[in-house]
């Protein structure tokens, strides 16, 4: 049987838990209307010094054909760190049609070095897999989170 801990061990103990725990950020998530080929200027600030800036849906040729192993349907989502220090994040988007029905996804964000202050990111994310009624999106719903 473990001796019982004092209350200042007990204190300690606790202070060291909160310590190591990680910090959660606060998660900037909206919807918008789905505009295929154009660019949408959004200027949101979220968490403490960042902001989307814009977000572009690059549906191809109009006329669905492909001309590389690369070239499928993507979207663009610059994010601004106007804070002064850097900041890991994480993306993550949904596109739906009108009648609810998911009918793409994305996800992406920081994968080796942090976004650093004053600066900013553009990530370019696939949208693999199921895309074929990407067209018929009206709405799509973007999630940031700060990492």
């Amino acid at each position: 049987m473990l001796p019982r801990m004092r209350t200042a061990e007990r204190v300690l103990a606790a202070a060291a838990l909160l310590a190591f725990t990680p910090a959660r950020a606060e998660l900037f998530s909206k919807a918008y209307a789905f505009k295929p080929n154009t660019t949408l200027q959004v200027g949101a600030e979220f968490a403490e010094g960042l902001r989307l800036d814009s977000v572009e849906f690059d549906l191809g040729a109009d006329d669905g054909s492909t001309t590389g192993l690369f070239s499928g349907p993507k979207v663009k989502i610059s994010i601004s760190n106007l804070s002064t220090t850097s900041a890991k994040i994480g993306v993550a988007l949904a596109v739906t049609d009108a009648d609810g029905r998911l009918v793409a996804v994305a996800s992406g964000g920081t994968k080796l070095f942090p976004l650093r202050a004053g600066r900013q990111i553009t990530y370019s994310l696939g949208l693999d897999g199921v895309n074929s009624e990407l067209p018929k999106g009206t709405v799509f719903r973007i999630s940031i989170e700060p990492k």
